[in-house]
């Protein structure tokens, strides 16, 4: 399934939820905000979320400091 991720083409292998797109790269565990087709999706529902062909997918890390 083609998506786009963070600006760029990203060819999707697992497509059932945003939980399966966020393992596949390797980013499952982290904290991260995800802003799917202008939505932030909460923690709780990525893996009720499904994604579609074209979908534009946004992660943003979030990061400590001072």
């Amino acid at each position: 399934m083609k998506l786009i991720v963070n600006g760029e083409a990203y060819e999707a292998k697992r497509h059932e939820s945003v939980s399966a797109l966020l393992e596949e790269m390797g980013i499952g565990g982290r904290p991260v905000v995800v802003v799917l087709n202008d939505e932030v999706i909460p923690s709780s529902s990525r893996s009720a979320c499904g994604l579609r062909e074209g979908d534009c997918v946004e992660l943003f890390r979030l990061v400590g400091g001072g």
